[in-house]
């Protein structure tokens, strides 16, 4: 859990799974955050978060992520990747049937054993890491 130094400010974390990357166009799930951005009182943000999987040797995962990065611009919501998935930056491997649990039970210890930095690299391409930090503390104006 990201801790703000500044008591004013309230953050609210609503994950919405959209069941694979190619389905982030999908009205369902575009809908489902609509729907959570008007339950939460004052200004929401979104975050769309996606890992990048392949996209150093497929041409295809390439081309979805670079369609999701421009539809997520396009909506003014913020894209937060890892390379090449959360598991891989956060040193913690799960099998698919058991990501969900693994997510919610990965404990702040474990958290502070990993390089910050890696959190804050901006180019996707860049193997075990994300732009989750830099996302959060420039375009959010959040300092961690």
């Amino acid at each position: 859990m990201l801790k703000e130094k500044n008591i004013d400010i309230n953050l609210k974390f609503t994950p919405i799974s959209i069941k694979g990357k190619t389905n982030f166009e999908n009205k369902k799930y575009i809908d489902k955050v609509k729907n959570a951005k008007l339950k939460f009182q004052g200004e929401s943000q979104v975050l769309y978060v996606v890992d990048t999987d392949d996209i150093d040797t497929s041409k295809e995962d390439l081309e979805i992520l670079k369609k999701i990065d421009k539809y997520v611009n396009d909506q003014d919501w913020y894209f937060v990747f890892f390379n090449r998935d959360i598991e891989e930056v956060l040193n913690k491997k799960a099998d698919r049937k058991n990501k969900t649990n693994e997510a919610r039970s990965y404990s702040k210890k474990k958290f502070n054993e990993i390089d910050k930095n890696n959190l804050k690299v901006k180019n996707y391409f860049t193997r075990g890491t994300s732009n989750l930090f830099s996302v959060i503390s420039k375009e959010l104006g959040i300092k961690i």
